[in-house]
């Protein structure tokens, strides 16, 4: 093996311990967290937990909003492909029951990583501002589903697409949060529910 293929090897392998060390770290801040809430929990006990220095934990996550962040990605990916999934002709009361029973199968149970997770969003996008033009998953996943649905008469047109995601994605957030306060009723049914109301508000 020339010196290349050997500094090629020995990169991936370095970068294969890397990634299955930052896998281990955020899978045990997750269980720390959800043990002793995000504000409790100790740098310490997720370092140990994961057989990694303290250093180690800050090298992959600089903060604990880091592992948050993260999460979040991993939800939205999740969710956006629930979306992706269905056909391109699915009418749109489909596409959005379908995001609420992801979005419900995703935090039913653990409401106390849902309110942290939703502290954090509202701090990055309070930090964005007035700059952000970036979208997230789930609303690239929407967006044509919302154009799509306009198209057919399914939707009223003086919304444009783009606000009507962010006006959709802004009430089930809401009420995902608020349920995390308040789990008199079951996530599932609740959200199913705004997805109702958001129709019957945006009906041609």
């Amino acid at each position: 093996m020339s010196r290349r293929a050997r500094e090629n090897s020995a990169r991936t392998e370095r970068d294969r311990q890397r990634e299955q060390t930052r896998e281990r770290l955020y899978h045990s801040a997750l269980d720390i967290f959800r043990r002793d809430g995000v504000v409790a929990a100790r740098i310490d006990d997720i370092a140990s937990a994961a057989g990694v220095s303290r250093g180690t934990f800050y090298f992959h996550f600089p903060t604990k909003d880091d592992v948050l962040l993260r999460l979040l990605a991993d939800s939205q990916g999740s969710i956006s492909d629930e979306i992706h999934d269905l056909p391109d002709d699915a009418p749109i009361e489909e596409v959005l029951q379908t995001m609420a029973k992801a979005m419900a199968s995703t935090w039913k149970n653990d409401p106390d990583l849902l309110r942290e997770i939703g502290t954090v969003a509202l701090k990055v996008t309070a930090l964005a501002l007035p700059d952000a033009t970036t979208q997230h998953p789930v609303q690239l996943a929407l967006i044509p589903r919302f154009d799509a649905a306009v198209e057919r008469g399914e939707i009223g047109t003086l919304i444009p697409p783009e606000l009507l995601t962010e006006f959709f994605l802004v009430n089930l957030f809401g009420a995902a949060l608020s349920w995390c306060g308040n789990q008199i009723l079951p996530l599932d049914f609740l959200l199913s529910n705004v997805v109702s109301f958001f129709l019957k508000a945006a009906a041609p």
